[in-house]
C-alpha cells in the first residue's frame, strides 16, 4: 500500500491522543475508542479497523468498536474470542517492527472463535499485494506490559501490504489506543478509591461514637460491599462452642441455608491460614485449598459470580481476621461474591483489612471500655504492614536465605519534602497522598514482598529472592521514577520525589535491625546527594 502522507498521519495521530486523554473513565472510553479506530481508517487508510478488548474476568477478548462498513460491523461487533485462537498468529516467526503480519496460508487454518472479515475479493495480483485472508494487528499492553487487548486492521488502500513506514505509524497510533483503555482502568480505580475512602471515613465515624456503636458491624458489611465490590459479605463471631456464626450480613438473608454449612470453629480457620495465602492482612484461598486445609468442612450450595483465567474470581474464599490489639480474635469477615468477577487487588484488600480493624475496634470496645486502638498488624492509615509486622516478616526473610539461593533486600523509602504537601493542600491531602504511594509502592512489588509504613512518610521493603544488588538497585530505581509521577488529590495535584536507601545482607550473621540501619544511613546519603535518588549501602558505607 502507499505510505499515508505525514500530515495524514499527524492528523490522526493529534485526534486519538486528545481522545485518549480525555479519558477519564469507562463511560468515556467506548466513544474515545470509536474516535480512534476512524482516525486510524483515515489517517492510514484501512476500511476496517477493530479493537478487541481484553476482558480479564474471563481472560478473553470481545471486539468493542469496529471502524467499517455494514458488513465488517455485522461480522465483528460483540463477537468474543480466546487466546487459543488468537495465539497461532501472535508469535515470534509473524512480529514485526512491533504488530503482527500473518500472510494469507502462513497458519494452516484460522483458529475456530476467531472473528474474522474477509471481503468478497480475490487477492491482488501484483507481487505483495494484500490478501482478503492476510492478518495484520497490534498487540496493546499497559505501561506494565499486561495485555489491554488487540486492534486488527484490513483492506488496506491501494491493495498492497504495509511497509515498513507504515507498520510504524499503525503501531505508534495503535498505542493511543492502548492509552485510552489505560486511562479509563486507572479512572476505574480512582474512582473506587474516594468511593472507599469515603465509606471509611463514615464507619470510622461510627466506630468512635459509643452511641452509634451497635450498628457498626452492618456498616462495615455495606461499606465493603460499596466499596470494595463484594455483593456478599458477612462477620462471622465464634460462639460458645467455637462455631461461627453471623453476626451482620449484607447481600445473605441472615438464615440464608449456606450459613448452616458452616461447621469449622474459629480455631480451625485460623489454622487453615498459611503465610503464602495472606495478602495486607486478608487470606485468599482457592476453592480446593480450602477443602483440603479445612478437611471438607465448606459449605454446601454457595453461589454467585464467577470468571475464567488467571485473574478470575473462581469459588475462592476470602477471609479476613477481626484481630483486636489486645483481645483474641473474635470471628473475620467473609466478603464473596465480586461483582467484577475478579480477584481483588491490594486497595481492594487494604479497604476490607481497614473494615476489619474498624469492626475489631468497635468488638474490643464492648469488651475493653474506652479502648479504640488500631489493628496490631497493620498501619490504620494506608493498610499495609506497620512496623513490628515488617521487623518479624524480615527476620523470617533472613532466616529462609540460609537455605535457598537468593537474597533478600531492604528498601527504605522517605518522601522528599512531603510538609510542603501538608503546609501549601493541608493534612487531609497529605493523609490521601500517604495512601496513594503506600498503593503505588505496593502495586510496583510482588506479591510475595512484604511493605510497610514505619511512620510520617517513611516505608520500607523486604524483597525477598534477590538475585543480587544490581537486581535490588533496579527495583529501587523503579519504585523512585513512579513515585515521582503527579498524583491528583481531591484538593489538586501533588508531585514529589523520594530518596531511597538499599541494604542486602553481606554475611550469614547480619540481624534484621542492622539491615533496617543500613538501608535507612544509605537512604540519608541519597538525601544528601541531592534527593530523588537511590542509594545502595555497603559493608563500607553505612553498616552499623
Amino acid at each position: 500500500m502507499p505510505d499515508p502522507s505525514p500530515l495524514s498521519v499527524l492528523h490522526g495521530l493529534r485526534t486519538a491522543l486528545e481522545g485518549a486523554r480525555g479519558v477519564r473513565g469507562p463511560e468515556d472510553l467506548a466513544p474515545v475508542l470509536d474516535d480512534i479506530a476512524q482516525a486510524i481508517a483515515g489517517a492510514l487508510g484501512y476500511a476496517t479497523v477493530a479493537i478487541h478488548l481484553h476482558r480479564p474476568r474471563f481472560d478473553d477478548f470481545e471486539v468493542a468498536t469496529v471502524a467499517g462498513g455494514h458488513a465488517a460491523q455485522a461480522a465483528l461487533e460483540g463477537k468474543v474470542s480466546t487466546w487459543a485462537a488468537w495465539a497461532p498468529f501472535l508469535t515470534p516467526a509473524f512480529e514485526r517492527r512491533g504488530a503482527h503480519h500473518v500472510p494469507a496460508g502462513a497458519v494452516a487454518a484460522t483458529a475456530p472463535g476467531l472473528p474474522t472479515h474477509a471481503p468478497a475479493r480475490p487477492p491482488a495480483a501484483a507481487p505483495g499485494g494484500w490478501d482478503p485472508a492476510d492478518l495484520l494487528v497490534v498487540v496493546l499492553r499497559h505501561a506494565n506490559g499486561d495485555v489491554l487487548g488487540i486492534l486488527g486492521v484490513d483492506e488496506p488502500a491501494g491493495g498492497r501490504r504495509p511497509g515498513d513506514d507504515a507498520i510504524d505509524d499503525l503501531v505508534t497510533l495503535a498505542h493511543t489506543a492502548a492509552l485510552a483503555v489505560e486511562h479509563a482502568r486507572e479512572g476505574r480505580r480512582a474512582a473506587a478509591h474516594r468511593k472507599a475512602l469515603q465509606r471509611l471515613m463514615a464507619v470510622s465515624a461510627r466506630a468512635t461514637d459509643r452511641r452509634a456503636r451497635g450498628g457498626v458491624l452492618d456498616d462495615v458489611c455495606t461499606g465493603i460491599r460499596d466499596a470494595a465490590g463484594f455483593a456478599k459479605v458477612a462477620v462471622l463471631l465464634a460462639e460458645s462452642s467455637g462455631l461461627l456464626c453471623p453476626a451482620a450480613t449484607t447481600g445473605w438473608a441472615e438464615h440464608d441455608p449456606v450459613f448452616a454449612g458452616l461447621t469449622f470453629t474459629l480455631a480451625q480457620l485460623h489454622a487453615a491460614f498459611q503465610p503464602a495465602n495472606e495478602r495486607h492482612g486478608c487470606h485468599l484461598l482457592d476453592h480446593e485449598d480450602a477443602r483440603a486445609l479445612l478437611e471438607h468442612r465448606l459449605p454446601a450450595g454457595r453461589t454467585g459470580r464467577g470468571g475464567h483465567g488467571p485473574y478470575a474470581w473462581d469459588r475462592h474464599w476470602l477471609f479476613v481476621p477481626l484481630q483486636g490489639p489486645v483481645a483474641e480474635p473474635r470471628g473475620v469477615i467473609w466478603a464473596d461474591d465480586p461483582v467484577d468477577r475478579l480477584l481483588p487487588g491490594a486497595e481492594q484488600l487494604q479497604t476490607l483489612r481497614l473494615m476489619a480493624d474498624h469492626a475489631a475496634r468497635a468488638l474490643g470496645a464492648e469488651a475493653h471500655p474506652g479502648m479504640t486502638g488500631a489493628g496490631a498488624d497493620h498501619d490504620p492509615l494506608t493498610g499495609l504492614a506497620n512496623r513490628s509486622t515488617l521487623s518479624g516478616r524480615l527476620r523470617h526473610a533472613l532466616q529462609r536465605t540460609k537455605r535457598s539461593p537468593g537474597t533478600v533486600a531492604v528498601l527504605f523509602i522517605d518522601l522528599d519534602n512531603f510538609k510542603r504537601i501538608n503546609d501549601t493542600l493541608g493534612h487531609s491531602a497529605g493523609d490521601e497522598l500517604l495512601r496513594m504511594t503506600a498503593s503505588r509502592i505496593d502495586h510496583a512489588l510482588r506479591p510475595g514482598d512484604t511493605v510497610a509504613r514505619f511512620g510520617g512518610d517513611e516505608f520500607v521493603a523486604v524483597c525477598e529472592d534477590v538475585d543480587g544488588a544490581e537486581k535490588a538497585m533496579e527495583v529501587a530505581e523503579r519504585l523512585r521514577a513512579i513515585l515521582a509521577e503527579p498524583v491528583p488529590l481531591a484538593s489538586g495535584v501533588a508531585q514529589v520525589t523520594a530518596s531511597i536507601g538499599v541494604a542486602l545482607p553481606d554475611r550469614a550473621d547480619r540481624s534484621a535491625e542492622m539491615l533496617l540501619q543500613a538501608a535507612d544511613r544509605a537512604m540519608y546519603e541519597a538525601k544528601a546527594a541531592g534527593r530523588d535518588a537511590a542509594r545502595l549501602g555497603s559493608p563500607g558505607t553505612g553498616w552499623p
